[in-house]
């Protein structure tokens, strides 16, 4: 089993709201992942095209523009293997049967604890 400082999970996290982002990234970070952040979905997408090199994407299911359950269609219709976390302090139970059918791989509720992360990252690698 690889520890975690032999392996760095490379993560990108969409999320429109700065503090999540914020936190979010400063927890992940502090277990030696490498992250990448955007604020919306369409950015994401369009790096995506270019960069496809991710462990996992964490993905807010609420947000302008484009929302987590678009993201997660374009990201699994383009490359079905890669990892989607989707996370959410406001989805319903149809919200998440939604999204496991489009391909999410696991849902995560805000708020989450360290441990939830810890555990997140643990699990992909």
């Amino acid at each position: 089993m690889m520890s975690a400082a032999q392996k760095t999970s490379r993560i990108m996290l969409i999320d429109d709201e700065p503090g999540v982002i914020f936190a979010l990234k400063l927890m992940l970070e502090a277990l030696g992942a490498e992250v990448n952040t955007f604020s919306e979905g369409l950015s994401a997408l369009e790096a995506l095209k270019i960069d496809s090199a991710y462990d996992f994407i964490l993905c807010d299911l609420r947000m302008p523009e484009i929302d987590g359950f678009a993201v997660l269609k374009a990201v699994k219709n383009i490359y079905p293997s890669l990892y989607f976390i989707l996370i959410s302090g406001h989805a319903s139970n149809e919200d998440i049967l939604k999204a496991e059918a489009l391909g999410m791989d696991r849902f995560l509720a805000k708020p989450f604890s360290g441990e939830e992360i810890t555990a997140l990252i643990n699990e992909t690698k």
